[in-house]
């Protein structure tokens, strides 16, 4: 149940009717339909494409303003949960002033967005500038609906995204991306022997962007290295391997199949590494686990391939490539190693390269190229989208800044961000936007566990129509 003490508070209502909606990335067709019903009872002009992206239009005075946030949220839960992402609703739980769901993410990002626009849209703000509210499709999947709406939807000067997460911050810079696909496959031979089922799970996982400096393990990279302890110590042979879930999340599981015909050697030597990695990620990871299961198999690859297989894995880069040398603290360039899929002896692999320097990101994305190429693997590229570049001389930004120093009686910090925003491609495909990005406090997005400060969405609604009232003065 939704708690009934929120329902009764602006934005609240809004996202209790989202959090009962499906909508993980490619599913996002209800919460339009819900858009666009919200849109005709309410009698307000609305336009809808057929990738399912929305914007609804509201009258004010003066020059208008783009609101913009994504509908689709990342599915991740726990290994207990049963939780269906098709077809249940995300069950909630408020303690003090945080609303988090325990065994699913949330959907805070970016259904607070959303709901703060629905907000706007419905509630009688008056002194508001006219509204176009761009509510885009399948972001976390590569800001594919941002990609496909009609610019000319968008008629003003001045855009807002809502899709931040730290409500003393402007954003106003991200990087671009570009995912790398490499496929690799392997030769296999019948057996009739023992067999080993590795399990690495109980990572923290994360946004690739926002927490790719973390540190966080990588389940794909640990999995990878205890396959190459059991080839190399115990003459172990790879059958499969799998992980992740998302190419803008780092890997909190993973697994493989080894051939190995001493299986009790096999959870001794897995009980060491598990030591090595807790040591190795102290103060970091605090919950690593491996499982060493065993299994009977009637195959596995040949020497050749499982080599390298797992040679390419333990090649390909994870982390951190270079911090930016003109904003600090900013990492510039970096890799996720997302995904592991496995399917008739080929492991397919999916990295995700960030840049807030394009060509970094090409130098980057060849390189990991070339890894594959050596490997003796298929590479493609994907076309990527652009970064946005920071501009200090914007209008928009002296505005949201006057209005947070009246609202919260400080200054915010002005910053660019490692992640991926929608700004960067709408703002090349519109042409001469003034954009910020902004957002109340959300943590621990697209993970389990993700949870929403309360409080702060109060205060971001009230800083929010102050700011939108400002040009119109």
């Amino acid at each position: 149940m939704f708690p009934e003490e929120l329902t009764q508070k602006p934005v609240w209502r809004f996202f209790k009717e989202l959090c009962s909606i499906p909508h993980t990335s490619g599913d996002e067709a209800r919460i339009s339909e819900y858009l666009k019903s919200f849109a005709d009872e309410r009698e307000l002009q609305y336009d809808c494409d057929i990738p399912g992206n929305v914007i609804i239009r509201k009258p004010g005075a003066g020059n208008p303003v783009v609101l913009q946030a994504h509908m689709d949220m990342v599915g991740e839960k726990t290994a207990e949960s049963s939780h269906d992402f098709l077809t249940d609703p995300i069950k909630v739980i408020l303690e003090g002033d945080l609303l988090f769901a325990r065994e699913t993410t949330l959907g805070a990002d970016n259904g607070i967005g959303v709901a703060l626009m629905l907000e706007l849209l419905d509630g009688d703000y008056s002194g508001l500038p006219p509204l176009e509210c761009l509510f885009t499709v399948d972001e976390e999947r590569g800001l594919i609906g941002a990609l496909q709406f009609p610019p000319e939807w968008i008629t003003a000067g001045k855009l807002i995204n809502l899709d931040s997460e730290d409500i003393g911050n402007i954003c106003i810079g991200c990087a671009g991306g570009r995912d790398i696909r490499i496929a690799l496959s392997g030769e296999s031979r019948d057996y009739s022997g023992s067999a080993v089922k590795i399990t690495v799970e109980e990572l923290n996982g994360g946004h690739s962007g926002t927490e790719i400096h973390s540190g966080n393990a990588n389940a794909i990279q640990l999995v990878a290295r205890v396959c190459s302890q059991l080839e190399e110590l115990l003459g172990g042979r790879l059958i499969s391997i799998e992980g992740g879930t998302k190419h803008n999340a780092i890997p909190r599981n993973a697994e493989a199949f080894m051939a190995v015909e001493d299986t009790a050697r096999a959870r001794t030597l897995c009980s060491i590494i598990t030591e090595d990695f807790l040591e190795e990620y102290a103060g970091i990871e605090g919950n690593i686990c491996i499982k060493c299961e065993e299994k009977k198999v009637n195959h596995y690859l040949s020497d050749n391939s499982s080599a390298k297989m797992i040679d390419l894995l333990l090649a390909l880069p994870h982390g951190v490539r270079k911090m930016s040398g003109v904003v600090n603290g900013l990492v510039e360039t970096s890799c996720n190693l997302a995904i592991a899929e496995w399917k008739e002896n080929e492991l397919s692999i999916l990295l995700s390269v960030r840049s807030a320097v394009e060509p970094a990101k090409d130098a980057f994305c060849e390189g990991i190229a070339a890894v594959g190429r050596l490997a003796g693997a298929r590479v493609s590229m994907g076309n990527g989208y652009p970064g946005w570049a920071p501009d200090q001389s914007s209008e928009l930004l002296k505005t949201a800044r006057a209005s947070f120093i009246e609202c919260f009686g400080s200054e915010p910090a002005i910053e660019a961000i490692h992640a991926g925003l929608e700004c960067g491609i709408i703002g090349e495909r519109v042409g001469n936007l003034d954009m910020i990005s902004l957002g109340p406090d959300i943590n621990d997005v697209h993970i389990p566990g993700e949870s929403v400060c309360v409080s702060s969405v109060a205060s971001f609604l009230d800083y929010l129509i102050d700011l939108l009232k400002r040009p119109a003065r």
